[in-house]
């Protein structure tokens, strides 16, 4: 998944100073309401970068309240990334990349990096409870719903988006991209095809940038 896919480079016209926010290890109240204060308080021409290092995700909630300020902030704001983004901190990269927005642009990371994504989860340890393992009317089950939503919706753009890339390389047509092919009276899954299965099945996809 190297090819350029809509990233908006930075404007020559750009030359206030850009303020760098680092939103390092994980997203919490901790790391993340300081930068939605930053982002509320900012003011249009405001140039502001927000780094996930080497980050493995944490709280969804608090991940929608960033996306949220983002979407209302005065600034242009770059997303930016290193080695790593994982879970919710996957999804705030990928939203402001697969999405588009005047202000708010998600870039690669200037060395290849891998986006871990999944579906939302509950953990206590080594320990997982996805939402389909829920009981219908356990309190927690509604509100993983909602979550699980935002993260389902924005796989399916992610898998159209690189079913595209794809079919471009493999010098197929976009729209009549085959994920299964039959040859040598065997059938071949295509790993996008694999790819959504494992999603689908509560699994982490790794997709390297």
């Amino acid at each position: 998944m190297e090819a350029n896919i809509g990233v908006e480079l930075p404007s020559v016209e750009d030359t206030r100073a850009k303020l760098k926010l680092e939103l390092q290890d994980q997203i919490s109240a901790e790391t993340v309401n300081p930068i939605i204060d930053v982002l509320n308080k900012a003011s249009e021409g405001d140039l502001i970068e927000i780094h996930l290092r080497h980050n493995a995700g944490g709280n969804v909630d608090r991940m929608v309240a960033l996306i949220e300020a983002l979407d209302q902030t005065s600034a242009k704001v770059e997303i930016t990334f290193s080695r790593y983004v994982m879970s919710a901190a996957a999804t705030l990269w990928l939203w402001f990349f697969l999405r588009e927005s005047h202000n708010v642009t998600s870039l690669y990371p200037k060395k290849k990096g891998v986006v871990m994504y999944h579906r939302p989860r509950r953990q206590r340890g080594g320990y997982l409870c996805f939402c389909s393992e829920m009981e219908d009317a356990h309190p927690l089950k509604a509100p993983m719903q909602e979550k699980l939503k935002i993260f389902d919706d924005l796989f399916e753009e992610l898998f159209v988006r690189m079913c595209s890339i794809y079919a471009q390389q493999e010098s197929q047509e976009t729209l009549a991209f085959n994920l299964i092919v039959e040859d040598e009276k065997l059938s071949y899954r295509h790993s996008m095809d694999r790819m959504r299965e494992a999603y689908y099945g509560n699994q982490d996809c790794l997709i390297p940038v």
